[in-house]
């Protein structure tokens, strides 16, 4: 029988339409063919489609239906419940373990906590290659998982690019790059044909990075035009790290109503040659920070490679290590473009008060399972045990147990007072007194109540 299919757009608790609600009738079995009624099940097949039915509970984590609107506790997304959070994942999968890191490690305690009502949607932009060459990872030739597996990840939205496509992309900016970026090696390294092999490669696979990076957020924007709702949280992961402790289920919750900071990034990995930068492996933040600052940060290299020029040629043309002065600390080598400098100064640029966090502990997975070097030291009596394997495949990533976050991990020789950055160096200052109140463990004032302190 014939029906006129008139279809809406919203889900409010069971089913009913605009239509319904303007006075139009379902249609049933005994509706005649000329009667205009409204095909319930259908609107509510276009809904799901778009948004996601939801999903509740850990359950939902096993098969392989897609992870759209996963949810911790049974409520209405649509409408203005639960806090809405996208899982952004991108860059290159090196090894199949990540994958079932990534569902153990973060999934899981996000779907445990009750305390608050969550909606997670995974969304996934990856390239793909068959091998990879990377000297400094000492990755030579190393065949990778394959085109497929992305899939492991299951993601609501996803975008999948032949590497070689996204390297003719950006081949304009890293001609740019790689004369300033390989200019330094000759006064960096004793090895210069060494230096230069390792930092060329270096820089292909940040300028990848954060092209992926960038292609995630256009991954958000466009779910969110797709289901007229736009995410509260968003988390950045890369798909070749896994955590060593889980990602606590609190951390969205606090995000979302953090008074003062609005980026949440590692403890660790953010000191280079004595430079306090920022990790830029991982991320929870509130929206806006996220999706209009931290994921398109490739539009600021340009600017950023100007800077870095300059401050190269100071470097270069200096007659003592006297006069080698830098911001945030005594005389240092030439900078190169790294993707920690980089992030630190499109923060700074743009005035995102930021937050280092103990409690998020990852490590790079190299091709073949290879776990790279830890550069954290645990802040509590316990180590997790992928804190001390240096290789875990996809059987050994099954077995790992969870490992709860406890105080987390930190930086050796990184002032654990600077766990809070405005862009400014008065958290580093060496005597307490002179420091901003702001960092002095305001934990409620920094909206980071739930960190663990003793």
């Amino acid at each position: 029988m014939h029906r006129l299919l008139l279809c809406a757009a919203a889900v409010k608790g069971v089913f009913v339409s605009q239509h319904e609600r303007h006075g139009m009738k379902p249609c049933t079995e005994l509706t005649p063919w000329f009667v205009k009624c409204i095909d319930v099940e259908a609107e509510q097949a276009e809904t799901d489609a778009v948004v996601g039915r939801p999903r509740v509970g850990l359950q939902e984590l096993s098969g392989d239906r897609k992870r759209c609107n996963l949810q911790n506790k049974a409520h209405d997304r649509q409408g203005n419940e639960g806090i809405r959070i996208a899982i952004a994942l991108f860059g290159l999968i090196r090894h199949n373990a990540t994958a079932i890191n990534f569902e153990n490690m973060l999934l899981k305690p996000l779907l445990k906590y009750q305390d608050h009502a969550y909606s997670a949607d995974v969304l996934l932009h990856t390239n793909v290659v068959d091998r990879i060459n990377n000297p400094r990872g000492k990755e030579v030739n190393v065949e990778l998982p394959g085109p497929d597996a992305w899939e492991a990840f299951r993601p609501c939205r996803y975008s999948v690019e032949d590497q070689g496509v996204i390297d003719y992309k950006l081949s304009p900016l890293i001609r740019s790059f790689r004369k300033t970026q390989l200019a330094g090696i000759h006064r960096t390294r004793t090895n210069i044909q060494q230096g230069r092999e390792e930092n060329s490669a270096s820089l292909m696979n940040l300028l990848r990075a954060l092209y992926s990076l960038r292609a995630s957020g256009g991954l958000i924007r466009g779910h969110e035009v797709a289901t007229g709702r736009t995410y509260d949280v968003v988390v950045s992961a890369r798909v070749d790290t896994i955590f060593t402790r889980e990602v606590p289920g609190a951390t969205y919750a606090y995000v979302h109503r953090s008074p003062v900071a609005k980026l949440f990034v590692p403890h660790f990995g953010c000191s280079v040659n004595t430079e306090l930068l920022l990790n830029d492996r991982f991320a929870v933040g509130e929206r806006e920070a996220m999706v209009h600052v931290y994921l398109p940060r490739i539009e600021t290299l340009r600017k950023h490679k100007k800077e870095h020029e300059d401050s190269n040629r100071h470097v270069f043309n200096a007659r003592s290590r006297r006069e080698r002065t830098r911001r945030n600390g005594p005389a240092l080598p030439p900078k190169l473009l790294s993707g920690e400098r980089h992030l630190f100064d499109t923060v700074q640029a743009h005035g995102v008060p930021t937050a280092r966090i103990p409690q998020f502990c990852l490590r790079r997975v190299r091709a073949g399972g290879l776990i790279w070097v830890k550069v954290f030291t645990s802040l509590d009596s316990h180590e997790c045990p992928l804190e001390k394997l240096d290789h875990c495949g996809e059987r050994c990533m099954e077995r790992q147990p969870a490992c709860v976050a406890g105080r987390g991990c930190h930086q050796r020789g990184v002032n654990m007072h600077a766990r809070f950055f405005d862009g400014e160096d008065w958290c580093n200052l060496p005597d307490a007194s002179e420091r901003h109140p702001t960092c002095l463990y305001d934990w409620e004032g920094l909206g980071l109540g739930w960190m663990a302190t003793a």
